[in-house]
């Protein structure tokens, strides 16, 4: 807390600093008395305390192996609530007249009631989820362990804010609007991630109760087809198209068009281990982008899944077989798969995709 380079919490073994830790952990709120307490200089034994406490804490909040070891261990569980209680308890006596003191230690509390709560139910919760999410899946396909956990809890970035409760991996892609229904009246929350290879955070869990879609099973590569447009004047416009589910690792994309004597436009540089929902998501480039564009300018449509169970397509109309110009207005409609019926449309001017 005296400077940003600190490290007094035991265990931040992190690019944050102590103070973005007892953010994360008690709120933005308690960072003010924490302060106050330090410059009156009266926070000797209780500080030392008080920061085991948060590293204890910190460590069980990131780290699914040690949290495991809670669950799995009624006696080693009692045994860490108990001493947490009591050096909480040492804390507050030894602080009596200090009122910034209160608010900290409510937090602590609670954040530790908190815990104590999800220790307890983690078993039946995860018991309830194999069963709901199971039932689409198969059981074998929804994974709790520290293992998966750690893996799916940061992307490229190693940012890591939060730890999943699971990780499902659906193998159809008529799986993934019902998995996104059962989560939803789970209560949980759902992340889709592919490779795991973004810098944007855009798979990271940035709440509690994240259920990750792992859609690396959805790999099916179809065949290499033509797309007809018919153009105001002229020849009809024939495309090159490739039908391409979420999974697909970006090179085997890139192989398979080669293969045909055509070339797949989006190649960013993690190629080799990237897939094409992440692409898509990212509005992925590469080197080509320079002649072809980015992801958004060679997709001609695809299929989204939402909370309700639905499965939409969303189609663009009118494209031109080129780059995207900053002066044009692109237009995709969206339909819902089980009924063919277009219920939107949605337009999007080049200027908002060339910056």
């Amino acid at each position: 807390m005296r400077r940003a380079t600190d490290r007094e919490i035991p265990f931040n073994y992190t690019s944050a600093d102590d103070r973005r830790v007892l953010a994360l952990l008690l709120g933005d709120d308690v960072l003010a008395p924490l302060e106050r307490l330090v410059f009156k200089r009266r926070t000797g034994r209780s500080w030392r305390l008080l920061m085991r406490f948060i590293g204890d804490l910190f460590i069980h909040h990131r780290n699914p192996f040690l949290y495991q070891e809670l669950v799995d261990s009624r006696e080693r569980r009692e045994q860490f609530l108990d001493a947490a209680r009591n050096d909480l308890a040492l804390i507050a006596e030894r602080g009596r007249q200090e009122p910034d003191l209160g608010l900290v230690l409510d937090r602590c509390l609670a954040k530790l009631d908190a815990l104590d709560n999800a220790l307890n139910g983690a078993v039946q919760a995860r018991v309830r989820m194999r069963r709901q999410l199971g039932a689409i899946v198969g059981e074998p396909n929804v994974c709790c362990d520290p293992f998966a956990l750690a893996v799916h809890a940061t992307d490229a970035t190693d940012w890591r804010l939060y730890l999943p409760v699971a990780v499902v991996c659906p193998d159809r892609e008529a799986q993934v609007p019902l998995l996104l229904q059962a989560i939803a009246a789970l209560g949980l929350k759902a992340i889709p991630r592919g490779g795991g290879t973004g810098l944007t955070g855009g798979a990271v869990p940035v709440a509690p109760d994240c259920v990750i879609i792992n859609t690396e099973k959805l790999n099916r590569i179809g065949a290499i087809g033509k797309a007809i447009y018919k153009q105001d004047a002229g020849e009809p416009l024939i495309l090159s198209t490739i039908e391409l589910a979420a999974g697909v690792i970006t090179e085997a994309a890139i192989q398979t068009a080669a293969a045909a004597g055509l070339v797949f436009a989006t190649d960013p540089t993690s190629s080799w281990a990237c897939t094409i929902g992440g692409n898509i998501a990212e509005n992925a480039g590469g080197k080509r982008a320079v002649l072809w564009g980015t992801a958004i300018d060679n997709l001609l449509s695809f299929r989204i899944a939402v909370a309700d169970g639905r499965l939409l397509e969303v189609q663009r109309l009118n494209p031109t077989g080129r780059r995207i110009d900053p002066h044009e207005t692109i237009v995709f409609a969206v339909s819902d798969t089980a009924t063919g019926e277009v219920f939107k449309q949605i337009r999007i001017h080049g200027q908002q995709l060339r910056k």
